[in-house]
């Protein structure tokens, strides 16, 4: 009994550690702070379900179509990276990420994707389906997102609790943070790439 728990566990912590929502709440704050609350709250819901829907895809066939393609985890670190480090220096700067009509495609990127559903978690996923099966991937992605949402929803709680004053210093914070945290990723992906070129 304790190893089939266990068994159920242990995917979950692993998807949950990953999509890191206590690190992602912030930049969930910062990148929907210009809209309603009932609003930023419709996204953050949407790049939830985004996001299982891409691991989804990914605990399925993703393995088999980037296969055919060639396409490997560390191309995808490098390519999340880049696009993590673009919206950083976008939202550092001031420029607007995304305009308000078309708030919708920012809870697919990069709220979904990157931030939730990125390389770290496409390649637990697939080591989810091969360690434990697919039924159990499949369960755990909604599980460990389900646990992930409601530490998203902090953003009304850090918008009382720092006003404007402080949530101004939070999101240039944030977008540092952001552009080191793509910076971080686009390095693992490169190193991993040319490891594997030198054997």
């Amino acid at each position: 009994m304790l190893e089939n728990l266990v068994d159920w566990v242990q995917p979950i912590l692993l998807l949950f550690i990953v999509m890191d929502p206590l690190g992602n709440a912030p930049l969930f704050y910062v990148l929907t702070k210009n809209l309603e609350p009932r609003e930023r709250r419709r996204i953050i819901n949407s790049s939830v379900l985004v996001a299982i829907i891409i691991l989804f895809l990914f605990a399925i066939i993703g393995d088999i179509v980037m296969d055919y393609l060639g396409v490997s985890i560390s191309d995808f670190k490098v390519a999340a990276g880049l696009v993590l480090l673009i919206y950083s220096i976008l939202g550092f700067l001031e420029v607007r990420l995304m305009p308000k009509s078309d708030a919708e495609s920012l809870a697919i990127v990069p709220l979904a994707t990157p931030l939730l559903a990125g390389p770290g978690a496409i390649a637990s996923t697939i080591y989810i389906k091969y360690t434990f099966g697919l039924h159990v991937a499949i369960i755990s992605i909604i599980v460990a997102s389900l646990i992930v949402l409601p530490f998203l929803h902090l953003g009304g709680f850090l918008d009382r609790m720092l006003g404007k004053n402080g949530t101004l210093i939070l999101d240039k914070i944030m977008m540092l943070l952001m552009s080191a945290f793509a910076i971080s990723i686009i390095r693992a992906g490169i190193e991993e790439i040319v490891k594997n070129i030198t054997g």
